[in-house]
C-alpha cells in the first residue's frame, strides 16, 4: 500500500476514536401565504391566509444568506435541514440566495448526509395514519431530489416527533438516520454511556428495520437556545466543550433551530461559523455521518441499540400534548387549551373523513395526491394561484369535481396541521390563523358534513 494511503487510513482510524463535535440545525419557515381561488359547482370558492410574510425576508438576511449561501461549501460538522416551505419561499422570493445555497450544497463532499430531507409539510407525523406518514415522507424526499439533485440519507422529523411507526416509514423510504434529542431515547442496554464518542445509536423499527439515531445533547442544546451569553465568545465556548468532554465525557453535539444563529440572536451566525472552523483545535472530529455509518457497517465501531420514547418530541415532554391541548407547555390559558383541543379535533376528524371518502372512491389515491402536492408545492406554499391548474390536472387524469374537493381538502388539512399553528400558548399568536383558516376552508368545501362544527359530530 502506498505511504500516502497508509497515512490516510491511519488518520481515518484515529478520527473515529476522537470525540465528535457538530451542530444539528433545523432550518424551517411555515407557509406564510396560501391562496385558493376556484369556481366549484358554479360558485366561487376561496380559502387561505397570510401570516406576516415579510418575516421571511429578514430571517433570510440574518441567517440563511450568511450561513448557507455566502460559503463555498457547508462547514464540516454542520448538519441542517432546509424544509420544503422554506425552499419554496427562497425559490420564489430570493432566487439568487437559493441558487447559491444549491451551489454550496453541491460543493459539500458529504452532502447526502449533511442536508436532511423532510416530509414536505411540518406536521406532527405520529398524529397521522401510517399511510399518510409514508406518503408525506416519500413526497418530501422527491421534492428534495427535485431541488438538489440527490437523495438525502437523513430525515429531520417535524419537532423531532417520533414513534417506531414513523421510523419504519422513514427506513422504508430509504432514510438511514434521524436526529433526535438524547431525552427521546430509553432502554439503553447495560446503561451504556452515550458520550461524545458514542452519540450515534440504532433502533429497530416497528417492522424490524434498522435505522440510526443521531443524538443531540438536550442540556447543551437548551443552554445555547435560551442563554445568549453562551455565544459571545467562540473560543471560550470550545474550551468549555473540551473540558466537559475530557472530565465528564459529555456529548458535544448541539441541536436547535438554525434561526437561533442570527435571528433569535443577531450576529450569532458568526459564532456558528467560528466554532465549526476551530473545533479541530480543541481535539474534536467534525461530525460526518457518511464516515460514521460506514464505520458501523464495516464493524469498525460497535453498535449500541436503544428504544425511542414513542410520541416524544424536542419541544414537548408530555406525549405531544402541546398540540392536543393536554399540557401546559408555555403556560397556556384555559381558553387557549380549549382552542387547541378544538383545532386538533377538527383537523383529525376532517382527515379521517377525507381519507375514508378517497379510499372508497379512488383506491390508491395517495400516490397521485403525493405527486400533485410535490408538483404544485412551490405555488401552494407561497400564495400562488395554483387551484385552477390543480383542478385541471385532476380533471385531465379522469377525476371529477368531487375528487377536486377532496384533494383540495386534503391539502388544506395538511397545511392546517403545520405544527406552529398551535405551538404557542398565547391567543394573540398570528400563526394560529393557519389552522383556523384551513379548517374553515374544509368546512366550506363540505358544508353538509362540517357546516355545524366537527368535533361535536364524533
Amino acid at each position: 500500500m502506498p505511504t500516502e494511503a497508509i497515512r490516510d487510513a491511519r488518520t481515518e482510524t484515529e478520527s473515529l476514536d476522537r470525540p465528535l463535535f457538530g451542530v444539528l440545525a433545523h432550518g424551517y419557515q411555515p407557509p406564510r401565504v396560501v391562496n385558493i381561488d376556484l369556481v366549484l359547482g358554479g360558485e366561487p370558492y376561496h380559502a387561505g391566509f397570510s401570516v406576516v410574510p415579510e418575516v421571511n425576508g429578514g430571517i433570510t438576511d440574518q441567517v440563511y444568506r450568511p450561513i448557507l449561501s455566502e460559503v463555498e461549501h457547508l462547514p464540516p460538522g454542520l448538519i441542517t435541514s432546509i424544509y420544503a416551505p422554506l425552499r419554496s419561499y427562497l425559490k420564489r422570493s430570493k432566487p439568487e440566495v437559493f441558487a447559491r445555497i444549491q451551489e454550496a450544497v453541491r460543493n459539500t463532499s458529504d452532502r447526502e448526509y449533511s442536508v436532511l430531507g423532510d416530509p414536505l409539510v411540518h406536521v406532527i407525523l405520529p398524529f397521522l395514519p401510517s399511510e399518510d406518514q409514508g406518503m408525506l415522507i416519500e413526497a418530501g424526499r422527491q421534492a428534495f431530489i427535485n431541488d438538489f439533485g440527490f437523495a438525502p440519507k437523513g430525515l429531520w422529523l417535524p419537532e423531532t416527533a417520533v414513534t417506531k411507526e414513523v421510523l419504519h416509514n422513514a427506513a422504508r423510504s430509504g432514510y438511514e438516520f434521524v436526529p433526535l434529542r438524547d431525552s427521546q431515547i430509553e432502554n439503553i442496554p447495560g446503561g451504556a454511556n452515550l458520550d461524545a464518542r458514542h452519540n450515534i445509536c440504532f433502533v429497530q423499527t416497528a417492522a424490524n428495520e434498522e435505522i440510526a439515531v443521531l443524538l443531540g445533547n438536550s442540556g447543551l442544546s437548551g443552554l445555547i437556545s435560551y442563554s445568549p451569553w453562551t455565544t459571545f465568545n467562540a473560543d471560550e465556548f470550545m474550551r468549555g466543550r473540551q473540558q466537559n468532554e475530557q472530565q465528564n465525557g459529555w456529548n458535544a453535539l448541539m441541536m436547535m433551530d438554525l434561526e437561533r444563529f442570527g435571528h433569535y440572536q443577531i450576529g450569532a451566525d458568526k459564532f456558528l461559523k467560528r466554532i465549526l472552523a476551530i473545533q479541530d483545535n480543541y481535539g474534536f472530529t467534525p461530525l460526518n455521518m457518511r464516515r460514521m455509518l460506514g464505520a458501523f457497517a464495516r464493524g469498525e465501531k460497535e453498535k449500541t441499540y436503544v428504544d425511542v420514547r414513542d410520541r416524544s418530541s424536542w419541544s414537548c415532554e408530555h406525549a405531544l400534548g402541546r398540540w392536543t391541548g393536554e399540557c401546559n407547555c408555555e403556560d397556556p390559558t384555559e381558553a387557549n387549551l380549549r382552542e387547541k383541543r378544538q383545532m386538533y379535533g377538527d383537523l383529525m376528524a376532517m382527515n379521517t373523513f377525507v381519507n375514508a371518502e378517497l379510499d372508497a372512491g379512488a383506491p390508491g389515491w395517495r400516490a397521485e395526491f403525493g405527486r400533485m402536492f410535490v408538483e404544485f408545492s412551490d405555488e401552494i406554499f407561497t400564495g400562488g394561484d395554483f387551484a385552477p391548474m390543480f383542478a385541471a390536472a385532476i380533471m385531465d387524469r379522469g377525476g371529477d369535481e368531487e375528487k377536486v374537493r377532496h384533494f383540495l381538502a386534503k391539502t388544506e388539512i395538511l397545511i392546517g396541521l403545520t405544527s406552529c399553528g398551535w405551538f404557542f400558548g398565547r391567543e394573540e399568536r398570528f400563526e394560529q390563523n393557519i389552522p383556523k383558516n384551513m379548517i374553515q376552508g374544509v368546512r366550506d368545501l363540505f358544508p353538509a358534513v362540517f357546516g355545524d362544527g366537527v368535533t361535536s359530530r364524533e
